[in-house]
């Protein structure tokens, strides 16, 4: 059965930033430069892992598994995982233990992150640190001090992200943040690939909860978002495969096939050939 997550009583400080069109500080208790005690946890997969380590850089994100925003901003960091695979730098995710276990390991399948997702037992690290806005990212240097944070945003949050790392890590100048924070007025702005990646992201989700036909649902509007998706097609093959509809999901993976050669085949119930 589905707990409701505690809502720890904020202080004025948080509330005022949650109601702030400028969305104030992510944390109400800690301010960059403050030291941040590292701890154990529990993970969601039954053992116990640090909130910091002993990494150059680390990253950690307090997340909901029923939010959009944190679905994505999970995806992105997801990508970012790759792209600093062999880097001095450790990435961890922090939930409450109020959510059902389930529905977060399903939203940690659907977007792809790899870090250990930590259980935030009693909301004690929430309250601690004073955290205002989900989701949120910090980043702490090898000091354990608060080196930056990052709150959502709608464009430009996987830059962010890696630029206060970069920070953290001593490769760029904190000065060097201005023009990543702020770029040219939403230049590479595509609100239609930004509506599939939601869509691709719920149906990934549904998959992993067994719910295949509405997955399926999911794909498709992504591709009607994004006709030119091949990542829409191959998860649309992919619902149909888990449905047992091979004819259908082979054609999908062709049609994946035809924009990226590299598509992956469906790990469902049957796996259509590949298109010629």
């Amino acid at each position: 059965m589905r707990r409701t997550p505690r809502s720890p009583a904020l202080p004025v400080a948080a509330l005022l930033a949650l109601l702030s069109p400028a969305l104030g500080a992510a944390f109400s208790h800690v301010a960059e430069g403050d030291l941040i005690a590292d701890r154990e946890m529990p993970t969601l997969d039954g053992g116990r892992a640090p909130l910091l380590g002993h990494a150059r850089a680390s990253v950690f994100v307090f997340f909901r598994p029923n939010q959009d925003h944190s679905q994505q901003v999970l995806a992105q960091l997801a990508q970012l995982e790759k792209e600093l695979a062999g880097r001095p730098v450790r990435f961890v995710a922090v939930t409450s233990d109020g959510y059902d276990r389930a529905e977060v390991r399903a939203l940690v399948q659907a977007t792809g992150i790899r870090m250990p997702v930590l259980i935030d037992v009693g909301d004690a690290l929430y309250g601690e640190l004073g955290v205002a806005l989900h989701p949120v990212v910090g980043i702490t240097g090898a000091d354990h001090r608060l080196s930056g944070y990052q709150h959502f945003l709608k464009i430009n949050m996987l830059d962010a992200v890696r630029g206060r790392v970069r920070v953290a890590l001593g490769e760029i100048p904190p000065s060097a943040l201005a023009s990543i924070l702020n770029p040219p007025a939403a230049a590479n702005v595509d609100p239609a690939s930004a509506a599939a990646h939601r869509r691709l992201v719920l149906a990934r989700m549904l998959l992993a909860r067994g719910h295949a036909d509405k997955a399926a649902e999911s794909a498709r509007a992504a591709i009607q978002e994004a006709p030119g998706s091949a990542e829409a097609h191959a998860v649309l093959a992919e619902a149909l495969a888990a449905s047992g509809r091979c004819p259908e999901s082979a054609a999908e993976l062709a049609a994946a096939r035809k924009l990226d050669p590299g598509a992956p085949a469906p790990k469902g119930a049957c796996r259509p050939a590949a298109g010629p």
